[in-house]
């Protein structure tokens, strides 16, 4: 109940909430202040009043003896304490009354000059009654002095003062309640600008941003970290864009020729060559078409983590494997395989063929008829590294980083002459930083070479040496054209 009402009670405005906090810090300091003021003063006025009496006690036994009773009670009198002077048997007593009003300044006291009082050398009781303090102590000549002390003015003036400080500490808490507002407005006011700016680009203005002018604050900080976040947001709504549009225009030829050669059946009745021409063409399209959805889908498994078995494999006998399925492919092209005699590494089989299968296919589509591919595999330094390099054009400066990027491909076409949609090798490096590793491009003097860089696995303590290298493939009939790469 008690949370529900605080929340109800709660300021809904960051301005008010910060004005209303300083409010109750200064309320808080300020009741202690005064509390502490009140009772500081109160013990320091009831300490004077006993220390008047004790005063006049010291007097008395100065005086006694000295003076007549009639006297000695004038001189102890003033300044509001009560003398009363008796005898031990209660006849004789001489009684003074206080004079609430101090002489003027300057004035002087009518009843002549009084000594200088002094303390008693004995430790004098001061005992209360209500509102007032008295002392008494005996004299020589069987005499009892008693002094008295009204503290209903300490009272008084202490109620006084609290009063005043109440007054006070409104009007402190009205102003500073008002320049705290005032404050909090111009302090806050960066955030309701970026409030304002937030609202317009989330109406549609994207180009707009905070900026970060201004003095090294939280403010400025925050509005950096806001504008890098909205520049990654409309990078990312950027690429997601350019990755429809490139997703559907990929779709879309063998989609079309599907459609197409459909058409043909249903409204045409060819003859039995021009129906299995047509049937040929529908399954090289539908086939087209689930090669470019597995690889999209393959590409959103690794960037979103993909299970992979872990297996210990020889890269060697991958690259054996991959090579001779290249070579099978495109007879006019010559494959080799070197390097060590093992390297083994721990991984998935299917997707490690995968990536040197893509690579592969990058190279014989780019390396023009009678160029050669070679497949290097080697150790180095706890690593296993593999290379694929081939002897077509190579890829431009400008280039290596795009070639990396969904359907990024080295030249600017969009034709299907050139090989694949782009989507090769940004799944080759996913699954190579799947597995641990990286596959990156290599600057060489001709043609191109990509490095495939995995984790290598601990060497069995018995191992046999595996067959030598051998040669996959050998110069045949030329066939095929340069292309761009995948």
């Amino acid at each position: 109940m008690i949370r529900r009402w605080t929340a109800r009670l709660r300021p809904a405005s960051l301005r008010a909430r910060v004005a209303w906090i300083v409010l109750a810090l200064l309320t808080s300091v300020l009741v202690v202040l005064f509390v502490v003021v009140d009772l500081a003063l109160s013990d320091r006025l009831h300490d004077d009043a006993r220390t008047r009496l004790t005063d006049r006690v010291g007097l008395a036994q100065q005086l006694d003896g000295q003076l007549s009773a009639e006297q000695l009670v004038d001189r102890l009198g003033g300044d509001g304490v009560t003398v009363q002077l008796c005898r031990t048997d209660g006849s004789g007593c001489a009684t003074t009354v206080p004079n609430p009003a101090p002489p003027r300044p300057g004035a002087g006291d009518p009843r002549g000059p009084r000594p200088k009082p002094v303390r008693a050398n004995a430790d004098v009781p001061v005992e209360t009654a209500g509102s007032v303090l008295f002392v008494r102590t005996q004299l020589n000549g069987a005499q009892v002095l008693t002094l008295s002390l009204d503290t209903t003015q300490i009272t008084e003036a202490l109620a006084r003062l609290v009063v005043l400080q109440i007054i006070g500490g409104a009007v402190a808490l009205l102003l500073a309640g008002l320049a705290a507002a005032r404050l909090s407005r111009t302090a806050l006011r960066p955030l309701e600008q970026m409030t304002t700016l937030a609202r317009q680009i989330a109406a549609g203005d994207r180009g707009r941003r905070l900026g970060t002018a201004g003095p090294d604050s939280e403010l400025r900080r925050m509005a950096a970290a806001f504008d890098a976040m909205l520049d990654e947001l409309e990078a990312a709504e950027t690429r997601m864009r350019t990755f429809l549009a490139d997703a559907s225009h990929e779709l879309r030829t063998p989609m079309a020729g599907l459609q197409a050669n459909a058409e043909l059946l249903l409204r045409e009745n060819p003859d039995r060559a021009e129906r299995e021409r047509v049937a040929v063409a529908l399954v090289r399209e539908s086939r087209r078409a689930a090669r470019l959805v597995d690889d999209l889908l393959t590409m959103t498994r690794a960037g979103e983590g993909i299970d992979l078995a872990q297996e210990r494999l020889d890269l060697i006998e991958i690259a054996r494997t991959e090579t001779a399925r290249a070579q099978a492919l495109a007879p006019a092209l010559t494959f080799l395989v070197e390097g060590d005699e093992q390297c083994p590494v721990v991984g998935d089989p299917l997707r490690l063929g995968q990536i040197l299968g893509n690579l592969l296919d990058n190279a014989r589509h780019a390396t023009p008829a009678g160029g050669s591919v070679t497949v290097t595999a080697e150790r180095r330094d706890g690593r296993a590294v593999l290379t694929v390099g081939d002897t077509g054009p190579g890829v431009p400066p400008g280039e290596r980083d795009v070639i990396f990027e969904r359907f990024g491909r080295g030249d600017a076409s969009r034709s299907r002459n050139t090989g694949g949609a782009g989507l090769g090798l940004p799944i080759a490096r996913g699954l190579a930083r799947a597995h641990g590793g990286d596959l990156t491009y290599v600057d060489r003097p001709a043609g191109a070479c990509f490095r495939l860089d995995l984790p290598a696995a601990a060497a069995p303590a018995s191992s046999h040496p595996g067959p030598a290298p051998t040669d996959n493939g050998s110069m045949q009939r030329p066939r095929g054209s340069p292309g761009g790469r995948r």
